[in-house]
């Protein structure tokens, strides 16, 4: 290439109009053609009919090292990262942080932990996006088993920033990772990390990445499979599922949300389990006369606890039952009657079985 091309700073279309002071567009003799070719590398952007060179000191990078536990991400990125001129970022840092946000311990619904992990995941993409248009280079320490977490993660660096993207994904031998797991006395056994191993798709260059390594062992390998753009449309389609099922879900909690404060106010119908008494009253009403009911006194909706009016107690209810017969307690439907059935059923319901 003419030195006067590698020191060219401008970019220029084929009339000839100024677009950039970052890019070089060689002209149509100089031009090599890659059609049906549509994708941003670090030197160039390629597009059908030719391509733009880039200067390579305006092009900041992100370099992200994946795999599974005990499989060396922390000791690669201190080997080869601790010490030099890049941000480094671990996203079990931002993990940790929605966990004790969420408290989550060990045993939670698994849409919490999703929606943690998640948030968790669109953090760390949020810093990886501003340390780059600060100008920083960034190291990142990440899962990403998945093609359609990194094709997320590319398309959202690729509309903010201009940036080379690698990654280095490590796959230890079986003595190495069994060595790992007993220096760093991890509670999970060596066929088990395989199999989290084995659930890595193995990036694929029409994800985006600019460069990709296999590390085994210390050994870092380039390894560029042959491009499958049909890889890419699956992902896209399943994060578009993805979304849907989200807000969805989100819409139903609001819903639900604003029918659980509308309880406080609007009418609906109070049952008595001990003596049968049924009234349409509103909450307030409800505890003015003595009845022990949601959303007053102790009880919650859809959770077990006395439903009696102000004329009886706690003699009968299927809350003393269960709380007397069984440590600890847990409702048995086979033990019920069906008087103590349709209570429960009805329980459980709420606050939509009082509605009707």
């Amino acid at each position: 290439m003419p030195e006067s091309q590698k020191a060219a700073n401008k970019l220029y279309l084929f009339s000839g109009n100024l677009i950039s002071k970052t890019y070089k567009m060689y002209s149509k003799s100089e031009l090599i053609f890659c059609p049906a070719i549509l994708f941003i590398s670090k030197y160039a952007l390629f597009f059908e009919g030719g391509f733009i060179i880039k200067n390579e000191k305006d092009v900041r990078k992100v370099t992200f090292v994946i795999g599974t536990a005990a499989s060396g991400k922390t000791y690669f990125i201190n080997q080869n990262y601790v010490g030099k001129d890049v941000d480094i970022l671990d996203v079990f840092d931002y993990q940790k942080r929605e966990y004790d946000k969420a408290k989550i311990k060990n045993s939670v619904p698994a849409g919490s932990v999703f929606r943690s992990l998640l948030k968790a995941q669109n953090d760390l993409l949020d810093d990886i996006i501003e340390r780059l248009r600060s100008g920083r280079d960034v190291v990142v320490e990440q899962t990403l088993f998945k093609a359609k977490r990194r094709v997320a993660y590319i398309d959202k660096i690729r509309e903010a920033v201009d940036a080379s993207i690698e990654v280095y994904v490590m796959r230890p031998s079986d003595d190495r990772l069994r060595k790992n797991i007993e220096e760093r006395e991890i509670d999970r056994t060596l066929e088990t990390l395989k199999q989290y191993a084995d659930e890595i798709e193995f990036p694929n260059p029409a994800e985006g990445f600019d460069k990709i390594y296999e590390v085994r062992d210390g050994v870092i390998t380039p390894r560029m499979d042959e491009p499958r753009p049909e890889i890419v449309d699956e992902a896209r389609e399943e994060l578009v599922d993805e979304a849907a099922r989200i807000q969805a879900e989100d819409d139903e909690k609001r819903k639900r949300q604003e029918l659980l404060e509308s309880m406080n106010t609007r009418p609906f119908w109070h049952y008595c389990e001990v003596c049968g008494k049924k009234e349409y009253l509103t909450a307030q009403e409800a505890f003015e006369g003595g009845w022990d009911y949601p959303p007053n006194m102790s009880c919650v909706f859809g959770v077990l606890g006395p439903r009696t009016c102000g004329d009886c107690t706690l003699v009968g209810t299927l809350y003393l039952k269960v709380m007397t017969s069984h440590k600890p307690p847990i409702v048995v439907e086979s033990e019920l009657t069906p008087k103590e059935l349709e209570t429960w059923r009805r329980i459980k319901g709420e606050p939509e079985s009082l509605l009707d």
